[in-house]
């Protein structure tokens, strides 16, 4: 069987709320989600993460 390699994470890149703009979370340039909800600490509003 095959293994895959992993790329390294080339960029990295804040993940901020729509509403206020607070920065929330980092995420390489290589990350996959969906369906991810974080509360905003600043403004409360719940927020959506797609990558």
């Amino acid at each position: 069987m095959r293994e895959r390699i992993r790329l390294p994470s080339i960029e990295r890149k804040w993940v901020k709320c729509p509403k206020c703009g607070t920065k929330l979370a980092i995420a390489d340039s290589n990350a996959r989600c969906s369906s991810v909800y974080i509360k905003c600490r600043t403004c409360k509003t719940e927020v959506e993460i797609r990558i």
